[in-house]
C-alpha cells in the first residue's frame, strides 16, 4: 500500500470518526431534549392524577353521604307508611260514627219511621 493509499484511508477513517461524532451529539442533543419533555409530562401526569385522585374522594364521599341519607328517607318513608295507615284506620272509624250520628239524626228527623203528629208543635 503506497502512502497515498495510506493517506486516503486515513482521510475516510477520520471524516467516518468525525461523522459519527456529529452524529453522537445530534443523538445527545434530541436525547436530551427528550428527557426534558418526558420530564415535563411526568411532572403534568402526577398533578392531573394527584387531581383525579381528588375528585375520586370526594365522588366516595358523596356517594357515602347519599347512601346515607337514602337509608335516612327508607326509615322516614317506613315511618310515613304507618302514619297513613294509621290516618286510613281513624278515618274509617270516623266513617264509622259519622254514619251512626247521620243514621241517628235521620230516624229523629223522619219519627223513627212514624208520621210525625199533628200537635202542631
Amino acid at each position: 500500500m503506497s502512502n497515498e493509499e495510506f493517506d486516503r484511508k486515513m482521510e475516510f477513517i477520520v471524516e467516518q470518526q468525525a461523522q459519527f461524532a456529529a452524529d453522537i451529539q445530534v443523538m445527545r442533543e434530541v436525547h436530551d431534549a427528550d428527557t426534558k419533555s418526558l420530564r415535563e409530562q411526568d411532572r403534568k401526569l402526577s398533578v392531573a392524577l394527584t387531581a383525579l385522585a381528588e375528585r375520586v374522594d370526594d365522588l366516595v364521599q358523596a356517594q357515602q353521604t347519599t347512601t346515607a341519607q337514602i337509608s335516612g328517607l327508607g326509615g322516614k318513608v317506613s315511618d310515613l307508611g304507618e302514619k297513613v295507615a294509621e290516618l286510613t284506620e281513624a278515618g274509617l272509624r270516623t266513617d264509622d260514627r259519622l254514619n251512626v250520628l247521620i243514621n241517628t239524626v235521620e230516624r229523629y228527623i223522619s219519627g223513627n219511621g212514624k208520621k210525625p203528629s199533628g200537635d202542631g208543635v
